[in-house]
C-alpha cells in the first residue's frame, strides 16, 4: 500500500500537477471527465486521474453516458442529464470548470497514453493558474 501511494505521489510530481493545485480540498478548479464505461480510452483517461489527482488535489467529477461507472471511479453522474456534459458528445473529454463561477475554461479531447495527457493537464492548470483561475 505504502508503495502504491509513493507511485501515484511520484505521478503528480513528475508531471508538476501538484505545483498547480490550490490549497487542500480547496481548489478552485474542478475536473469533469465525461466518458462511457464500455469506451477503453476513458477507461484509461479515468485510471490516470484516478492515479494523479489525489495527490494534486483535485475535485473530479465523473459524467458517464451510458449511465455506469468509468472504473476505477465508482461515483458518477449520468452524463445526459448534467447542464455542463450533456453537451459534450466525443469521448473521452476532460472539462476543466472553475467552481465559484461555473464558467467551463478548458476542455481536453481524446486520449493517447497517461504521460502525455497529464501534460496536457498540467497544461492547462498553469494558463488557468496564469488567467486568474487558480
Amino acid at each position: 500500500m505504502k508503495r502504491r501511494v509513493l507511485l501515484l505521489s511520484g505521478v503528480a510530481w513528475a508531471t508538476g500537477i501538484a505545483a498547480t493545485a490550490a490549497e487542500p480540498g480547496n481548489s478552485p478548479i474542478g475536473l469533469i471527465l465525461i466518458g462511457a464505461s464500455w469506451c477503453p480510452f476513458c477507461k484509461a483517461a479515468a485510471q490516470t486521474l484516478f492515479a494523479a489527482a489525489p495527490p494534486a488535489q483535485l475535485p473530479i467529477l465523473v459524467a458517464s453516458h451510458d449511465a455506469k461507472p468509468i472504473p476505477p471511479f465508482e461515483e458518477f453522474v449520468d452524463a445526459r442529464g448534467h447542464p455542463i456534459a450533456a453537451k459534450y458528445l466525443k469521448l473521452p473529454t476532460l472539462v476543466f470548470v472553475h467552481i465559484p463561477t461555473q464558467k467551463v475554461i478548458a476542455e481536453i479531447e481524446g486520449f493517447k497514453n497517461p504521460r502525455s495527457y497529464l501534460v496536457q493537464v498540467k497544461s492547462v492548470l498553469q494558463q488557468a493558474q496564469e488567467a486568474g483561475y487558480a
